[in-house]
């Protein structure tokens, strides 16, 4: 099948069921992995720090039940999931050498002639679709490759597969340089923009970085696309209810420079857990971060309702 075939839209049905998938309760893990918010240096932006490349992709008990969403969001509806520029035919290609390579080395996939058998036992060929789409059939990561064109003034999206969106996109941010597709993150434009423009500017091969990214939200959904229109209305409208948020919702975020072709990779690994999985510790650490995020930061990653139950943990802790 060309390249071309894959981005077809398909039956809705085939798009709910995929989105359903996304909804199991596999997807989510009975504990709370990664917290940033328990450390100051990593509750906010930007929280980048070095990265042992051994531990690029990660894999957890939500993995079988996650890489069958990915299996059926990228079949089902691979327009709304990937997007490929040919400027990045290289990069991508490598990038699917990169995963192929890491996984195998972890006992994560076994290479069988030109198909690799996952650890659920599922069979990814290699060689049919595009390969940033056989990428993200052969880890939990969504991967987003960017690059800067000659004469621009900041690296640019040119390829990604994205079945775990968090509240934005994917066809917003294709081919939009990194300010752009920030919009609208609160407090990015000014210096935060400058630094992240230097850090995928420095990152040096071998040498990847990581930092996490972490929100609550009111399902066990890890597709969950919100437009940049929906967000203005959402904002300039009059204040809605807020659903309870129940879910701890936290992205592990990777930046890695591609040793051939020199393309940065932003890879995304999401963690779902529900709040009541939150020990102790991990909820008064909540109380302590949150009064430090500015407004607009609380507001995003948290509701009125959330943050009292975080801080009245807190309250509560032995003097």
């Amino acid at each position: 099948m060309s390249a071309e075939g894959w981005f077809e839209t398909a039956p809705e049905a085939a798009a709910r069921a995929a989105i359903a998938l996304a909804a199991a309760p596999g997807v989510a893990l009975d504990h709370a992995p990664l917290t940033p918010f328990m450390d100051p240096r990593t509750a906010g932006a930007p929280g980048v720090g070095p990265l042992d490349p051994a531990d690029w992709l990660v894999a957890a008990a939500d993995h079988d039940a996650q890489m069958a969403a990915r299996d059926a969001l990228i079949a089902a509806m691979p327009d709304r999931v990937l997007a490929h520029d040919p400027a990045a035919d290289a990069a991508a290609q490598e990038l699917l050498e990169l995963v192929i390579a890491h996984q195998s080395a972890r006992g994560r996939l076994r290479a069988q002639g030109g198909a690799a058998r996952r650890a659920d036992g599922v069979r990814v060929p290699l060689e049919q679709g595009p390969p940033i789409a056989v990428a993200a059939r052969l880890a939990q990561e969504d991967f987003v490759i960017l690059d800067r064109p000659a004469g621009a003034a900041e690296h640019v999206l040119l390829s990604a597969a994205v079945c775990f969106p968090a509240h934005w996109t994917l066809a917003e941010k294709f081919r939009r340089p990194l300010v752009r597709i920030h919009r609208p993150v609160p407090g990015y434009e000014g210096e935060l923009a400058r630094r992240v423009q230097r850090l995928f500017e420095g990152v040096r091969a071998g040498r990847p970085l990581v930092r996490a990214n972490w929100n609550f939200q009111s399902e066990r959904a890890l597709w969950t696309p919100v437009s940049e229109a929906e967000k203005m209305a959402a904002a300039s409208g009059p204040c809605a209810p807020r659903a309870p948020e129940r879910w701890l919702r936290v992205e592990r975020q990777t930046i890695l420079r591609l040793a051939r072709s020199g393309a940065v990779v932003f890879a995304i690994r999401t963690f779902l857990s529900p709040i009541e999985a939150l020990t102790p510790a991990q909820r008064r650490g909540l109380g302590r971060a949150l009064p430090a995020l500015s407004e607009e930061e609380r507001a995003a990653k948290a509701g009125p309702a959330l943050r009292a139950w975080a801080q009245a943990a807190e309250g509560s802790a032995p003097g």
